[in-house]
């Protein structure tokens, strides 16, 4: 009987531990790049996340200690873990959004903005040629094993920082300020060339239509903005991706930095 008794205590205490890590986890994915994407159904993500959590309860139950949380603190800890969650796919999506707003200087001043489509992604409506840019971007992550960056960055803050003792601290918000600036940077550096050969292209129209008015420019500057700046961009992909990969390391290292200083 007493047997049973420590046994049943072991199991609730394992089982509770077990939720802990689901909650990490499960609140990690919901905003993480590509496995938030809208396209995955919701049974998939939570079976992800059940079958990682019970993959990674083994190693990260050393660091667990549910003896110092009750039940007043649950709401805190949820929260808590929600804010980091959000912060860590923050590191990446703002080198995705990077890339969407210097797509969407491109495709404005090409004229593809008057059409959009649905981003699987993020479930909103962009520009056809945002949504292109966007996709690249996202077969880069992938290639250069980015998600597998995020699950390990899940398993090292269970050793780094417990459950529900993440806080948002001055550290924080200085990393969140370069990531900010970082997404500016990602727009008009790896869209630059596009950028100033369509502004440029511009400015020379401007003063055709000036010297010359008998000139129809609006004829003339549609198709040939499209053109210049399909050869630009088509021009840039050979620098592009390695681009893309100097930012993604930049983004993994604010992942970690999250982790250790929250």
């Amino acid at each position: 009987m007493n047997e049973l008794v420590v046994y049943s205590s072991h199991f609730y205490g394992d089982f509770i531990i077990f939720l802990f890590v689901l909650l990490r986890v499960s609140s990690v994915i919901v905003f993480a790049p590509v496995f938030s994407s809208a396209s995955i159904p919701p049974q998939v993500k939570a079976g992800f996340a059940f079958v990682f959590s019970l993959a990674l309860f083994s190693v990260v139950k050393q660091y667990i200690h549910v003896e110092t949380l009750n039940s007043l603190m649950l709401l805190s800890v949820l929260v808590r873990e929600l804010v980091f969650a959000i912060l860590l796919a923050f590191t990446v999506h703002f080198v995705w959004n990077g890339v969407e707003l210097g797509a969407q200087l491109v495709g404005f001043n090409m004229g593809f903005t008057i059409a959009n489509v649905l981003s699987p992604e993020e479930n909103i409506q962009i520009s056809v040629l945002s949504e292109f840019e966007s996709i690249f971007a996202i077969l880069v992550f992938l290639a250069v094993d980015g998600h597998y960056m995020f699950i390990k960055a899940i398993a090292y803050s269970f050793k780094v920082l417990p459950v529900g003792a993440f806080f948002v601290n001055q550290g924080i918000f200085d990393i969140f300020n370069r990531l900010v600036a970082m997404l500016f940077t990602v727009a008009f550096s790896i869209l630059a060339p596009a950028i100033l050969a369509l502004f440029i292209t511009q400015v020379v129209f401007g003063l055709i239509a000036r010297t010359m008015p008998q000139i129809n420019i609006m004829i003339v500057a549609f198709p040939l903005s499209i053109a210049i700046g399909f050869i630009v961009l088509g021009s840039s992909f050979i620098f592009m991706s390695n681009a893309l990969i100097h930012y993604y390391n930049e983004a993994y290292k604010y992942l970690f930095a999250i982790i250790r200083v929250g």
